[in-house]
């Protein structure tokens, strides 16, 4: 019996252990799906960015066209 219960008790203790393993992989997992959207968003915004600029870019050269010869 004696055994039994020293097995039940490690038993518990790796339960624990795992459960507590979960837990960080779980915020950790949180933590990077956090940081993927602000990457996105932050990409989304460098690409919108990067149109804008080109539109003045195609403005800027068909006005310097005025005064080509």
């Amino acid at each position: 019996m004696k055994a039994m219960e020293e097995k039940k008790n490690e038993i518990v203790i790796s339960m624990g252990s795992i459960s507590a393993i979960s837990e960080k992989t779980a915020a950790s997992t949180e933590e990077v799906s956090a940081f993927a959207e602000e990457q996105l968003s932050a990409v989304e915004n460098l690409k919108e960015s990067a149109k804008d600029l080109e539109e003045v870019a195609i403005k800027s050269d068909e006005a310097v066209k005025i005064f080509k010869i």
